[in-house]
């Protein structure tokens, strides 16, 4: 059975390398080490109008195949933080101003082979409601995080697109589509997934996509959404190609490719399912 779930699967949808958030630019937002890489540096920039103190610290997070992530107590067997150092591990920006942070990887020996993760949070630590009318204080805490991994012999993982669906967004009345990905092995993968309509002429179009798509070892299954491009629509039978590109490590590399055919009949249960 086809699990219809809605999902962004471990992914962030920015800039390619930055990312904007609660008056904080990160970059990059993703990093990967290579076996001989020892060291790297994200850039922090408050982009608001206040001086702002940022708390930068590990977090252990475990992907899960319908979207999102279970917060973990502990760091485990396959978190990256038991052997990185950061630098600084707290800083007092002011508007506009940026910080390098430095991550040090100190590999143990005899280290077994696979992949090791954890997640670099920043939170930006609250002030004090300065309106002496208020007995209120605001303290809410805002956070982000991204992704830092280190690889051990790595591999090529296995990726099958094992099926792809469409179907009706009951929020929009658009159509989207519904994809089973399955990966095999000790490493994740990263990379866009694409949309391609091809009509009986065979000329092709990109009508969706998703980048930064990583899924991760934990995860053999991942259950994804693809919607439409807002200026994209289907009303005509053909095929759609779908083709999960790899990114940055595994540039020109294509982990898959499904080709879904598109008949009047499943065109028409769109049609139907919008007139309920």
């Amino acid at each position: 059975m086809f699990y219809k779930v809605v999902v962004l699967l471990a992914l962030s949808v920015c800039t390619i390398g930055k990312s904007a958030h609660a008056n904080l630019l990160i970059s990059p937002t993703r990093i990967s080490f290579d076996e001989r890489q020892r060291t790297a540096k994200v850039t922090v920039i408050n982009t608001g109008d206040k001086y702002q103190t940022y708390r930068v610290l590990w977090s252990e997070k475990q992907a899960q195949p319908t979207g999102g992530y279970i917060q973990l107590a502990e760091p485990t067997n396959e978190s990256l933080s038991t052997m990185a150092r950061l630098s600084p591990k707290q800083m007092r920006l002011a508007p506009g101003e940026k910080q390098t942070v430095k991550i040090a990887i100190r590999k143990p020996k005899n280290l077994v082979s696979g992949e090791y993760r954890s997640h670099l949070l920043f939170q930006a630590l609250p002030g004090e409601n300065t309106n002496k009318t208020s007995s209120i204080k605001v303290n809410m805490i805002m956070s982000y995080s991204i992704p830092i991994l280190l690889r051990k012999d790595m591999q090529q993982p296995n990726v099958v697109i094992e099926q792809a669906q469409l179907v009706l967004n009951n929020s929009n009345k658009r159509p989207q589509f519904l994809l089973n990905i399955n990966r095999e092995g000790k490493f994740s993968s990263y990379g866009k997934l694409s949309a391609y309509f091809v009509d009986s002429n065979n000329e092709q179009v990109k009508i969706a996509e998703i980048g930064n798509l990583s899924i991760y070892p934990e995860v053999n299954n991942a259950f994804v959404t693809l919607s439409l491009f807002s200026d994209k629509n289907l009303d005509k039978t053909g095929k759609v190609i779908f083709k999960y590109e790899g990114s940055q490590e595994y540039k020109d590399l294509e982990f898959a490719q499904y080709t879904l055919p598109l008949t009047s009949q499943s065109l028409n249960v769109l049609t139907v399912n919008e007139a309920k």
